[in-house]
């Protein structure tokens, strides 16, 4: 088993662009680490560097403890799993998932043992004679972990592995993964664009936007407590509403304006705005569609400030709803259970829970609070 450091890792390709911009990062042992962030962001290139099949620039990669920038991929002692798979056609599951092992001349005798091991993990021991084109996605997705299995790497790498597949299938292969990590106990670094998966498999997650690191930390506090607008858009489903607002005093009071309404903020938080030098000035607000209520007993609540606004569309999901409402040049979002029997049409009466608002500043865009 093994820990990484990354120490100012760049990837500048020959053109002069700038894939991977002074990564820098530790992965602890038996640690599932998860890289997401959009397409281009350098996430699968920090990946191959750490394969070895990229060659790093500029910086220091450590594998317990040892630096392998110039250690051959063979002999890093970690398996990658493709999005593509990368089986070969010609060969059976079980001759595809012992090659490695014969070319490292394992005795024939633990060759079957540790396939079979494999096999049974990811219950595709009755696949073993079949040859990858009579497979469907998901049982090929899992004869290529069965790949990395049986070399018992130090480190599991895998690049959008399920990008692939139906969306079905690919809940059911994320909970498969999620149990092998369990079962296998080493360490995992896992790539994907899909913020669903980095956050239901990742111990901690490294957000990436430009080659650069946004944010490292655990699901709930990347979600709970963004560093900035980018990671606050980019992790949650439906996504962080974005509005503009603006701050200042009266009454004795702290008001944020957004959407044309008056909120009187908390003291928490209004503290925060006084002690950064936040008053009187413009912010960008962030508030996730499922912290706006459109419940009676909240719109109720004289405490509360009601907002109106024009539905545009409706998306009914079963248990949930998701309404589109107008506000100004840009939709708003609201989450909300089907089984309140909100009204879709006409305008949409709501409010929003204030202990969940984001605020950004608008010309570095770091969060306020």
């Amino acid at each position: 088993m093994a820990g990484l450091l990354l120490k100012n890792i760049d990837k500048i390709y020959e053109n002069g662009y700038k894939a991977v911009n002074n990564f820098n990062l530790e992965i602890k042992d038996k640690e599932f680490i998860v890289f997401v962030g959009p397409s281009g962001c350098g996430k699968s290139t920090t990946l191959r560097m750490i394969a070895g099949l990229e060659e790093i620039s500029s910086g220091e990669l450590y594998i317990d403890g040892v630096m392998v920038n110039d250690i051959a991929p063979k002999d890093r002692d970690i398996a990658m799993v493709f999005q593509n798979y990368a089986l070969y056609p010609h060969m059976t599951v079980y001759g595809n998932m012992a090659f490695a092992l014969k070319l490292r001349k394992v005795p024939k005798d633990e060759i079957d043992k540790k396939v079979r091991e494999a096999a049974k993990i990811l219950d595709i021991e009755h696949l073993l004679d079949r040859k990858p084109k009579a497979l469907s996605g998901g049982q090929r997705q899992r004869v290529a972990m069965g790949r990395a299995i049986v070399r018992h790497p130090k480190v599991f790498l895998m690049d959008e592995p399920l990008s692939n597949l139906d969306a079905k299938l690919r809940v059911q292969m994320r909970t498969e993964i999620a149990k092998l990590y369990n079962q296998l106990a080493t360490t995992f670094i896992y790539v994907t664009h899909d913020q669903t998966e980095a956050m239901t498999l990742g111990t901690r997650i490294v957000v990436m936007n430009d080659g650069v690191i946004q944010q490292v930390d655990t699901p709930k506090r990347i979600y709970d407590h963004p560093k900035n607008l980018f990671v606050a858009s980019f992790i949650g489903s439906p996504q962080m509403n974005i509005l503009y607002g603006e701050t200042y005093k009266k009454d004795n009071s702290i008001i944020l304006k957004v959407l044309d309404k008056e909120i009187i903020l908390p003291k928490d938080k209004a503290k925060i705005l006084n002690d950064t030098n936040n008053l009187n000035t413009k912010l960008i607000v962030g508030i996730r569609p499922e912290n706006i209520s459109c419940k009676e007993e909240d719109l109720k609540n004289e405490s509360n400030t009601i907002f109106k606004l024009d539905i545009d569309i409706t998306e009914n999901l079963g248990a949930e709803t998701y309404i589109y409402a107008k506000a100004g040049s840009r939709n708003m979002v609201i989450k909300t259970p089907t089984s309140d029997n909100i009204s879709t049409i006409g305008k949409i009466r709501f409010v929003i829970d204030i202990d969940k608002i984001h605020l950004f500043d608008e010309n570095e865009q770091k969060t306020i609070f």
